[in-house]
């Protein structure tokens, strides 16, 4: 069952997501909008194939948080691998994680996991795709500020950080280079209806 949204929310969210964009395109950050998770697979299994792989490594948060989403996945042929270790993230070719939120006013996305091996997932595989929940999109800084103060408070914490684009390094030089300490390409997919 899907819930009302109302014209006014829709235009809201619209005007988010456009923000979220103009903030973080420039960065070469792709940011996608899936209906549900039809369209969501569809474009998770077009990353995996356009990478030349058949496989991806997830996150145990978009694991517990998202299985059917994973499931698919797995439907159409892709092999889903959970980490085990940071190591095993290591240049893995597509890593998937759940993004907590984004924030439209910088671009970033919130990773927030238990485990360091989960977090490693978003860190450093080679191309690293954040999937939101679209309700998530916060307008701010501000409005993230309980989030992080939620995590710090978990029994164990979290492993957490805002993420915009991926890692850029310079030299000496002030060469700029992409991706030498983390991803070299990050995508965005908003889903409006991941748990449906």
């Amino acid at each position: 069952m899907t819930a009302s949204v109302s014209p006014t929310e829709t235009t809201k969210t619209n005007e988010l997501i456009e923000r979220f964009t103009e903030r973080i395109s420039p960065l070469g950050v792709e940011v996608v909008r899936a209906a549900g998770i039809g369209d969501a697979v569809d474009y998770l299994v077009r990353v995996v194939q356009e990478s030349g792989q058949h496989r991806a490594m997830i996150s145990g948060e978009l694991r517990s948080t998202a299985p059917g989403l994973i499931g698919a996945v797995r439907k159409h042929g892709i092999e889903i691998e959970e980490v085990s270790t940071p190591e095993s993230a290591l240049d893995y070719p597509v890593g998937f994680v759940l993004g907590m939120n984004a924030v439209a006013e910088t671009g970033s996305v919130l990773l927030a996991e238990s485990t360091l091996p989960d977090r490693a997932v978003g860190e450093l595989s080679l191309i690293c795709v954040q999937i939101v929940q679209t309700e998530t999109l916060l307008p701010g800084l501000d409005e993230i500020a309980p989030v992080l103060r939620r995590l710090a408070l978990r029994p164990n914490g979290a492993y957490a950080a805002l993420v915009t684009g991926p890692s850029r390094t310079a030299d000496i030089e002030m060469s700029l280079t992409v991706g030498v300490q983390g991803p070299g390409k990050v995508a965005v997919l908003f889903v409006d209806e991941l748990f449906a």
